[in-house]
């Protein structure tokens, strides 16, 4: 059997003049991008940070909870970087393609977010104690979609449907893609899922309603 190569490691880069506990769940986050939920150790963030074990375990008594809450940063994450590029898209139409456009899995920041995201995916599936932090998490960004699909039919932009349909609809498809990008399936690109995620939602959220603008 070939053995797989280990990815080569990244320096974990977090500015040293955060406040402790930020700077704690920064690189524990950094840390789970990069290597995975269960390969990352007390250690190893008390290593990146420059700091003791003894420090970490001062602002989160275990494991499980420094990582939980870095886990609830990738969320804070998205959610800012949404409320900062939106707010002032009025545009349905817009506003829904500005937010497929950020959540698409680029090299960098949004990558390390779509790879934390896998792991929680994995971790619920099999950790039913984790499926209340994902699922109040995946929420809030279906909601947002969903809110856009409704204000796009209301400003005449998109077809009149079910907005929760289509908003099950397209998330999936998102969700499907990125996995696809993130996993190095071959002819899967960033471009590609832009392509496919824009002709769908012409094709099946704006249709003739967009076509007419």
């Amino acid at each position: 059997m070939t053995a797989i190569p280990a990815p080569a490691a990244r320096s974990i880069r977090v500015p040293t003049d955060l406040e402790p506990r930020r700077r704690i769940l920064e690189t524990a986050w950094q840390l789970i991008a990069e290597r995975g939920y269960h390969r990352v150790r007390v250690a190893d963030i008390a290593k990146a940070c420059g700091t003791s074990t003894a420090t970490i375990h001062h602002y989160f008594p275990t494991k499980t909870e420094v990582l939980n809450e870095a886990l609830r940063r990738n969320v804070k994450l998205a959610f800012d970087r949404q409320v900062a590029e939106l707010h002032t898209v009025r545009d349905a139409h817009q506003r829904l393609l500005r937010l497929v456009e950020l959540q698409l899995p680029k090299d960098g920041l949004l990558r390390d977010e779509w790879s934390v995201w896998l792991q929680v995916w994995n971790e619920s599936a099999i950790n039913p104690k984790m499926r209340s932090l994902y699922w109040d998490s995946y929420d809030r960004w279906y909601n947002t979609i969903a809110m856009t699909i409704r204000s796009g039919q209301e400003q005449g932009v998109f077809v009149a449907q079910d907005p929760d349909k289509a908003t099950a609809q397209l998330t999936a498809l998102i969700d499907g893609l990125g996995i696809q990008v993130l996993t190095g399936r071959p002819g899967s690109s960033v471009a590609a899922m832009r392509d496919l995620l824009h002709d769908f939602i012409e094709q099946n959220i704006a249709g003739s309603a967009g076509r007419r603008q």
